[in-house]
């Protein structure tokens, strides 16, 4: 049986021991690079619109998933070359939902705050994608939506679930979720656990902002088909609240070292950006 990447059980059993692995890589050449592009961009163009940031500050990513992976170091060394000493621990915000990791990641950026200054360091948060409030109580607790969120294959875990299915309203639910089962009241409502992970996050990043996810499959995102097939036009879909900009394929690391051959694995970065809406 594989394992139950999609278990918050498993992943606590898991960070108990783990210091650090890699899931993909360490996205310093496949995310790191369009995370510049997007900031470079946001400070050339001041980052005027409503709810972004003052053009003096830097802009604000969450990392969702973030786990032991590096990648929560290489946006911190990206943030402090372009930003220099501006940066602080408003900044970057990783997320997990593991309690244990999250902890263990919280005393270790105390411990630097102790040396470098008291706003200096990231942010961890514990929050499951897939439970609204927990997600919500980041928008209340940081000071509002993000320019952008990454995402290093917490999207394939998050595909392992079963389909969620709503009978009815609940004030746990997101406002898109609840305005669908209340105008439909003998309807229930089905929707993969990526999609729902797909319309929470919506509301965690403000127009114009990118979604920039490294997955192994070519179709995680198949949100723009469903959307279009449905009989029903007022189901909430996150075709309504994201774009795709662009599919990058990129090949996978093989690990290998020498004269070794091995077949050749590729993965997809992809870059989504929260529709005007």
């Amino acid at each position: 049986m594989p394992p139950d990447y999609e278990s918050i059980t498993y992943w606590k059993d898991r960070f108990e021991g783990e210091r650090h692995f890699e899931w993909l890589g360490d996205g310093k050449d496949t995310i790191i690079p369009h995370v510049r592009s997007h900031l470079l961009k946001l400070h050339k163009n001041g980052r005027r619109q409503v709810g972004q940031a003052a053009p003096s500050e830097p802009a604000r990513l969450l990392h969702v998933g973030a786990g032991t992976s590096s990648l929560s170091e290489r946006l911190r060394e990206l943030y402090l070359d372009l930003y220099g000493d501006d940066v602080d621990q408003r900044a970057i915000v990783n997320a997990d939902f593991a309690e244990n990791l999250v902890s263990r990641k919280r005393s270790e950026e105390d411990a630097r705050r102790a040396t470098d200054g008291p706003c200096k360091g990231m942010r961890w948060v514990c929050a499951d994608a897939l439970k609204w409030p927990e997600l919500d109580s980041i928008l209340e607790a940081e000071g509002g939506t993000f320019n952008l969120v990454v995402d290093k294959s917490t999207s394939d875990a998050i595909s392992c679930g079963e389909d969620i299915c709503y009978a009815s309203t609940d004030p746990s639910l997101h406002p898109a979720l609840n305005e669908y089962l209340s105008a439909n009241q003998k309807k229930s409502l089905t929707l993969s656990p990526v999609e729902v992970f797909a319309i929470h996050l919506s509301s965690l990043v403000h127009p114009g902002g990118l979604w920039i996810a490294l997955t192994f499959s070519s179709n995680r995102f198949p949100f723009w088909s469903s959307s279009k097939e449905s009989a029903d036009p007022s189901i909430p879909r996150a075709a309504y609240y994201w774009a795709l900009d662009q599919v990058i394929t990129v090949d996978a690391p093989t690990g290998l070292e020498g004269n070794a051959h091995a077949p050749v694995v590729q993965h997809y970065v992809y870059i989504l950006r929260r529709k005007h809406t």
